[in-house]
């Protein structure tokens, strides 16, 4: 169509002798290159312009302004036809300094004749409508992944694209003149601990993420037009997470009801037996899981139960804890920790084992029961033993006078050992003043091929005072 109408005003003015050098000219193109025929007049120029959105309408525009600016230019518009290889004069003319047409909707070849006088010019010039689409071709109604491309350790991504052709005609031979284009394929996520996938058409994404997706494909050519498409992955994923293990502190009450450990033994020996407690709460899209504790010991659970596991230890060691978690569809993911108990022995066998050699049980809060602890400060016992807890698991005492009598004895664990306090087997009589012997029958820890420990008679005495 043409433009009938006299531009004014110091943008358009500027515009214009801006552009007279190259006489035809549309400015609001998203891009331009020259013509590869040689006309022998001149270069032609080939102007694109992109589509806003797929198949959207669009009205181009191409003017063309006279050599010297001048008025009185007489400007005939025609448009190519590949029919014939001819052009074909639009009806109606236009005088002025500039003429143009503003409603150009295809892509198309035009020629316009600029005249005044005798003086003629011929410019020719040819617009290219550019358009893309782009199509996640593997989702439903929903944007979602359709089932059947995704599983446990892929999933798969397929798109196409709708590429519109450029070319132009060399008005000379009639020959067909291709215009190349390249396409930048880029894939993003709105997830950032998710990995961007591949940049091509059909993709695949190993590793997917834990947490439900979004995945975007743009599709960007060389002419600046830009397409995208997205569709949303619903995971099936899990992540494992476990924290550092938490040793337990003996002195724990509410691990260790009723019990004084916390007097008897220090916890930076981490000895055996030990709790540990192990977090699984940074764990994503679990429905149940399983922990290999590393001692044959196995916990499977529900996501329903706690995720605050706690764990004890036997055995002195080193211990690789194992995290499997599991999603509603069969999904697996593991970590691993370690966790260590020691044993406190040493160098030998029952090295630091002893007895105190004095017990007064005087009711003066110290050293009123016979225990085996070595001397702690503020503690009121004797605390050479229980400091250090030496991975015992039973003990079998027996405490005699000098005339051979039997004023005490216990047999169980050495934890649940409370000493002697000075009375005769657990009566209301006091035992006199003097000297005592004890003989330890059993005393044993845990005896495995990197723990031999174990002592089958221990003897000593200690001297009982009351003052």
């Amino acid at each position: 169509m043409l433009l009938r109408k006299v531009l004014t005003g110091g943008f358009l003015f500027s515009l214009l002798h801006f552009n007279l050098q190259a006489q035809i000219f549309a400015p609001a193109a998203s891009d331009s290159l020259n013509a590869n025929y040689n006309p022998g007049t001149g270069i032609d120029k080939v102007y694109v312009f992109n589509r806003p959105e797929y198949k959207a309408a669009i009205n181009a525009s191409v003017y063309a302004a006279s050599v010297d600016g001048s008025t009185g230019w007489t400007f005939q518009w025609a448009v190519y036809s590949h029919a014939d290889s001819s052009y074909h004069n639009i009806p109606g003319s236009t005088t002025g300094a500039f003429s143009g047409m503003d409603t150009i909707t295809v892509s198309s070849g035009y020629r316009v004749e600029i005249s005044k006088g005798p003086e003629q010019d011929t410019f020719r010039v040819w617009i290219l409508v550019n358009d893309l689409n782009v199509k996640i071709t593997n989702k439903d109604a929903e944007d979602k992944l359709k089932f059947g491309y995704y599983k446990c350790a892929s999933l798969d991504l397929h798109s196409d694209t709708t590429r519109i052709p450029l070319y132009y005609y060399n008005p000379f031979s009639g020959a067909r003149v291709n215009v190349p284009n390249s396409y930048k394929i880029r894939w993003t996520t709105d997830n950032p601990e998710a990995s961007n996938p591949p940049s091509s058409l059909i993709t695949r994404v190993n590793n997917p993420p834990y947490a439900d997706t979004w995945y975007r494909l743009t599709v960007t050519d060389l002419y600046g037009i830009s397409r995208s498409d997205s569709v949303f992955y619903e995971t099936i994923q899990t992540k494992a997470s476990m924290s550092k293990p938490e040793y337990i502190s003996l002195g724990d009450t509410a691990e260790y009801p009723g019990k004084n450990y916390g007097t008897f033994y220090n916890d930076d020996i981490l000895s055996a037996p030990g709790k540990y407690k192990f977090d699984l709460s940074g764990s994503k899209n679990l429905s149940t899981y399983m922990i290999l504790f590393g001692d044959g010991d196995t916990l499977i659970s529900s996501v329903d139960d706690t995720l605050v596991v706690v764990h004890e230890f036997k055995k002195p060691g080193v211990y690789k804890v194992v995290l499997t978690t599991r999603s509603e569809e069969n999904c697996t993911d593991s970590v691993s920790v370690t966790a260590e108990l020691k044993n406190a022995f040493g160098d030998g066998p029952l090295k630091n084992f002893s007895l105190p050699n004095v017990f007064t049980p005087n009711a003066d809060s110290r050293n009123d029961r016979l225990v085996i602890d070595e001397n702690v400060e503020g503690s009121g016992g004797n605390n050479i033993f229980r400091s250090e807890d030496v991975s015992v698991l039973v003990i079998d005492i027996s405490i005699f006078d000098r005339a051979g009598h039997k004023v005490h004895s216990y047999a169980g664990s050495i934890r649940e050992w409370e000493g002697w306090n000075g009375l005769i087997r657990d009566s209301n009589r006091q035992a006199p003043e003097g000297v005592y012997f004890y003989v330890i029958t059993l005393l044993e820890a845990y005896n495995d091929k990197e723990y031999p420990i174990g002592e089958k008679v221990k003897r000593g005495f200690f001297h009982l005072y009351r003052e």
